[in-house]
């Protein structure tokens, strides 16, 4: 069941980024240049290459984290850890190929996409895993 719950989380990481990503392609051009072509384009990628982070870096260094502590608490640790840890690569490579392969607004809004995936995928890990007894009480 925790492995769905994870999925979920992810699927419900993924649709917040696409909307971070369509509400900035829609607002800054005043909706001028709002294209679906667009939104397949950054939503693809973000989806794909966020899919990979969570199997491969956000999924161990979470149950490395609750290892270490013996459970999820306090939950923004496990947030920081994927919002800003484990991005902290990607973030860099982004604002290196600034002005080489990408814009300044291409970059920032890759970074704000992956940095909120990271934060609700950080967040669901936290309340896959919670004791049962605290889940009781939410």
């Amino acid at each position: 069941m925790k492995p769905l719950k994870l999925f979920i989380s992810a699927l419900v990481a993924w649709a917040l980024g696409l909307a971070f990503i369509s509400a900035t392609l829609y607002f800054s051009n005043g909706g001028a240049d709002f294209t679906t072509t667009d939104i397949m384009g950054f939503g693809v990628m973000a989806v794909v290459a966020s899919g990979v982070l969570m199997l491969v870096l956000y999924l161990p260094s979470l149950y490395w984290l609750k290892r270490r502590r013996g459970g999820v608490s306090p939950r923004r640790d496990f947030i920081l850890l994927t919002g800003l840890v484990c991005n902290l690569p990607l973030f860099i490579i982004l604002v290196i190929l600034i002005n080489r392969k990408m814009s300044l607004s291409e970059a920032l809004g890759f970074i704000a996409t992956f940095l909120i995936i990271g934060v609700v995928f950080g967040l669901g890990f936290t309340l896959v895993y919670q004791p049962e007894h605290r889940r009781r009480a939410i």
